[in-house]
Order: structure tokens, then sequence, then C-alpha cells
């Protein structure tokens, strides 16, 4: 239990300075704020690493052994050269998230929220100069509070499992620059978290509460990395309330929902400030429905889109580990709970995919491999935490 107490408080902890240093940015706090939030990071990392050296030591030689990887290779991805670090870039230099305003460069998606490239940028100003290099790794600093999180969640040996189902699923997306990987692992964990919170309440108020904290920062961050997490999160709201109306669980949980539902604030002052200046996404725009209406008549959209999404050897390995998993051992409510955001979520990305402006081709070819990596870590994780359940209950972590 005290194990479990220092990795939530130090949880807690790092995601604090990552969302501290968007505000900070938001409202154009001074550099000496930025730094100062920065430095106070690492000395969280630090904490991490050597108030119990041994203590969680498959998550510490990894992230090394991350970190390594991360600074011997180049930026070779389009995303993360023309988007995520192109953007950082720009904030670096305006010492602004607003910098955007001018809509420069429309195809590195100006409407993205900015809470990762803030986070790249002021790196680069805590050492006072720009490269791709510094910039880069903090994507991978991001990992740490989710990563850290889930070592409450598993025994020894799953949590090693669980490092590894990170590792093969997420990839180069941990070390490269990409926002992918952590839109996997922060939705992953921030579904869990609601579930436990609004469906299988702990006993413990303490825990409850830190773990209210830590899902509502979860929730904020997940929502400021990339458009899905806005989308991922509608979702995960809908399905929880939903599923809390059907048990007769609303009442009870009516604080706890409302106070989550502020972690929309951030996101929608974001998107509010981008249609105020003119910036919008250009997948979404008037002539969606008119783009999708036909495609759903033609049946072989359905089948590119099975294709690309479904026949991936990593989504095909989660999906039989999740079903075996639940055949050897099944939670009916955790697998509605998942069933139900899963099939939102493949029938949103359906209807983005078929209403899009560009070629549909080209879009399925460019991003569905992308797309596939927070389905196919989804169904692994939860693979994993429902073989992992008896344990946990023991532990009173749920």
């Amino acid at each position: 239990m005290i194990k479990n107490n220092f990795h939530e408080k130090i949880t807690l902890l790092l995601s604090f300075f990552i969302l501290n240093n968007y505000f900070f940015l938001s409202l154009n706090f001074s550099i000496l704020f930025l730094k100062a939030n920065f430095i106070l990071f690492f000395l969280g990392i630090a904490l991490f690493y050597f108030k119990n050296f041994r203590e969680n030591i498959y998550l510490k030689i990894f992230f090394i052994l991350i970190i390594l990887i991360s600074l011997g290779t180049p930026v070779f991805d389009w995303d993360p050269r023309s988007i995520w670090l192109f953007h950082a870039k720009r904030i670096f230099y305006d010492n602004s998230i607003y910098t955007i305003v001018d809509n420069y460069a429309i195809f590195s998606h100006n409407d993205y929220p900015s809470l990762a490239p803030a986070f790249a940028a002021s790196l680069a100003t805590l050492f006072g100069y720009w490269n791709e290099v510094l910039p880069k790794l903090s994507f991978t600093f991001l990992y740490l509070p989710p990563l850290i999180f889930a070592y409450t969640i598993f025994n020894i040996d799953r949590y090693l499992i669980f490092l590894s189902l990170v590792f093969f699923i997420i990839g180069k997306y941990l070390f490269n620059g990409w926002a992918d990987g952590l839109i996997a692992i922060y939705f992953c964990l921030s579904s869990l978290l609601m579930f436990n919170l609004l469906i299988f309440k702990n006993k413990d108020k303490d825990k409850s509460l830190i773990h209210c904290l830590i899902a509502f920062f979860f929730f904020i961050t997940l929502s400021l990395i990339k458009n899905e997490g806005l989308a991922l999160l509608l979702i995960l709201f809908f399905t929880s309330i939903c599923f809390c109306f059907f048990k007769k669980k609303i009442k009870e949980n009516s604080l706890i929902i409302i106070f989550l539902l502020t972690s929309f604030i951030p996101i929608f002052l974001w998107k509010y400030f981008c249609y105020s200046n003119g910036i919008f996404n250009e997948h979404i725009n008037t002539n969606f429905f008119s783009n999708l209406i036909p495609r759903l008549k033609e049946f072989d959209n359905y089948f590119l889109i099975f294709k690309f999404l479904i026949l991936n050897e990593k989504f095909l390995f989660s999906l039989l580990f999740f079903i075996v998993s639940f055949w050897y051992k099944i939670n009916k409510e955790l697998f509605i709970y998942l069933f139900l955001i899963l099939g939102l979520y493949i029938f949103t990305i359906f209807l983005i995919f078929l209403g899009t402006p560009v070629d549909f081709y080209f879009q399925l070819n460019s991003s569905a491999a992308r797309i596939v990596k927070t389905l196919s870590f989804t169904l692994g994780f939860f693979a994993l935490y429902n073989l992992s359940y008896i344990d946990i209950n023991k532990k009173n972590i749920s």
C-alpha cells in the first residue's frame, strides 16, 4: 500500500507540472515560471528514481532505454517534423501557444491542441536554444505519469507484461515525437479510472480522492494532446454516464461526474479560440455529409476500412489476447463497458473516414496505422487487467 501511495502521488505531481506548463503559456507567464516548472518536473522524476531505486526497477530501466533511443534517432516522419515539432518551434520563438492565430502552414493542423508542443517548446526554453533532439525527447517524458500509475494496478510480473505491451504496440511512437501513442496510453488509464470511480467505488475515501484527481489530470491531458483525445473523452463520458444510469448509480456519483466534467473546460476554451480566429480542421468541413452519404452506399469502402484497421498484426494479437482473457475469466460489467466504448469509437472512426474531404484511400493509408494503436492497446491493456482483477481487488486498488 505504501508503494502505491508513493506512485500515485508521483503521478499527480508530474501530471500537475505538465499541465502547469500549458497553463503558464496560455496565460503568458514569464519564461522564469516555465523554467522553474520544468526544473521541478525533473526533480519529481529524480525523486521517483532515487527515493527507492530498486522499486519499480523495470520502468526505470525501460524509460532510460527509451530516452537513449530517442536521443540517438533523428526525426524522420511527417507528423513529428511537420506538425508537432513545427508547432513547438513556433511556440519556442514566439513564447506563446497563440502563435497559430495567423494560420500559417495550414497543412500542419493549426487547430490541434498545443499541450505536447508547448511542453517541447518549454524544454528547449530551459536549455536556451532550439534543436529537434530535446523537444522530441519531451514527448517521451509525457508518458511517465500513466506508466508510473499503471504500477499501482498490476503485480510485478504482470507489470513487466504491461511494459512489453507498451513497447510492442506503441513502438517507435514512444521516442520519435508522435502523439498517437500518448493518446492510446492516456485513454486506457483514463477509461480504467472512470470505471473504478463510477462503477466499482473504492471504500477508501482517501484513495478515491487521489484517483479522482489523477483522473481529472489525465482527462485534461488526453483532451489537449490531439483532436482524437477530445472525441475519446466524449465517448468515455457518454458511455460511463449511461452505464451509471442503467446501474442506478447516477445520484451517488453526481459530484464526481460534475467535477470530472470540468476537465473539458481547457479544450473547449482552445476550440473557442480557434473558432473565433477562423481556424478549423480541414477534415471536418461543410462538405462532410455530402462526402459521407455517397460513400455509405459503397460496400467496397467498408472493406477498405476493415482491411486497414482490422487486418493488422498488432490489432489481431491484441484482439486474440482480449478474447482469451475474457473467455478464461469474464468480468461482465467491464466487458460491457469496453464493448460500448470501443464500439462507439469504431463507429466514429468509420464516420470520419467515410466523410473525409481528402482522398478516401490516401486518408486510410496515411492514418489508419496510427489510429489502430489506440484500439490495439486498449484491447491488450484490458485483457491484462481482466486477468489481474482478483489480485487488484485484494490490493484494494479497484
